[in-house]
């Protein structure tokens, strides 16, 4: 287990880091041109906004936050440096480790699969991981969506570069019987969604995810764990709490349920195109946004989170944090047609102070309602 403080028909296919870089870092296969929204900034948000992300930059934040308005991006700014007390400048092309946003990004990838009938979310993952444990338990691919499965979050894949390894440590992972069927926050059953597309695809997952998701929107910078040098300050941004380079290795923890690096700008691009039917078709995306399990924040979906806003209505939330500083929020607001996105490195610390995700979207929240 790598953390750094404390928080809250089969064919075995062997994949190496190098292999998944490989295709990750290759050029996005376009299948139909992508209805890219355009920038068009809001001088009044920006006088409205701006002061928000200065104070927040004396503070300490990094990172970038972006607003889209029906189909044009309104406000878009990076900020900051990607070391801490450091002279490199946060660029447009920055990455940032957005942690369990990947969950949405994986959901979509499987609805993307089920598209192309190579699984049913109906199916027991046994079809595909008959040799793991957990397939005995009737687990199926909709219960790891949704975090039915009763797993948790045990982080023992974290480890684990090998496959068939990150399976046997993921069959030991301790589930809670009486949440089998309820909601259960996890990020192991997102690291076995991780490997069940690959066993699906017979392609390692960074591949399956530049097919099924980045290839359809037109994204052609994200990039996920170990496929890029993360601790290269110009590439990504750093973290508030250095991380060890064994842990930084391309590895099962990190992929399905936490390992996505990108930035604002395409977070929104993302979430315009997945809701305009670009990347899967409208009953993929009812399914998707099918309210289950009962959370803190609303009701639980694929890979991310219903909620209902007093003042701006219907809310997908997808959002993340790690407990070495990154943390990141995609919020679209269907009722009003707006989507925006907070990415940062910063944290703060947990129990240091409130996360800049939450601080600047409860802002850009306030101004939202206030220009309604």
């Amino acid at each position: 287990m790598f953390r750094y403080a404390s928080i809250s028909g089969l064919i075995i296919v062997l994949l190496t880091a190098h292999s998944a870089a490989a295709f990750a870092d290759s050029e996005i296969d376009d299948k139909k041109p992508c209805d890219i929204p355009v920038h068009r900034p809001d001088h009044q948000i920006s006088t409205e906004l701006d002061p928000v992300v200065d104070a927040a930059v004396e503070d300490g934040f990094a990172g970038g936050v972006a607003i889209m308005r029906a189909n044009e991006i309104v406000y878009s700014r990076v900020a900051g440096y990607t070391t801490v007390g450091g002279k490199t400048p946060v660029t447009t092309d920055t990455l940032f480790h957005v942690a369990s946003v990947s969950k949405y990004f994986t959901a979509v990838a499987t609805l993307y699969a089920a598209e192309e009938n190579l699984i049913a979310t109906s199916d027991p993952i046994k079809y595909l991981l008959s040799e793991s444990r957990i397939a005995e338990r009737g687990t199926t691919i909709s219960d790891l969506l949704a975090h039915m499965s009763g797993l948790g979050s045990s982080y023992v894949a974290e480890s684990e570069t090998e496959l068939l390894a990150a399976l046997e440590a993921l069959a030991t992972a301790p589930i809670d019987k009486e949440k089998i069927g309820r909601f259960r926050y996890s990020n192991d059953g997102y690291d076995l969604l991780a490997i069940l597309l690959e066993r699906a695809y017979k392609r390692p997952f960074e591949a399956v995810v530049k097919s099924n998701v980045f290839s359809p929107a037109c994204l052609a910078r994200p990039r996920y764990w170990g496929t890029v040098d993360s601790s290269d300050p110009t590439l990504v941004s750093q973290p508030l709490t250095e991380l060890s380079a064994d842990f930084r290795k391309r590895n099962y923890g990190m992929l399905g349920s936490a390992g996505l690096l990108i930035s604002a700008v395409d977070l929104l691009v993302f979430q315009y195109l997945l809701a305009n039917g670009s990347i899967i078709s409208q009953a993929s995306l009812d399914e998707l946004y099918a309210p289950r399990g009962d959370t803190s924040i609303g009701k639980a979906t694929y890979g991310a989170f219903l909620s209902v806003h007093p003042q701006l209505g219907s809310t997908i939330s997808a959002r993340g944090y790690e407990d070495w500083g990154d943390n990141a929020i995609l919020n679209h607001y269907r009722d009003k047609d707006i989507i925006i996105a907070v990415v940062t490195s910063r944290g703060p610390p947990e129990g240091e102070g409130e996360a800049y995700r939450n601080r600047i979207s409860a802002e850009i929240e306030k101004m939202l309602i206030a220009l309604d």
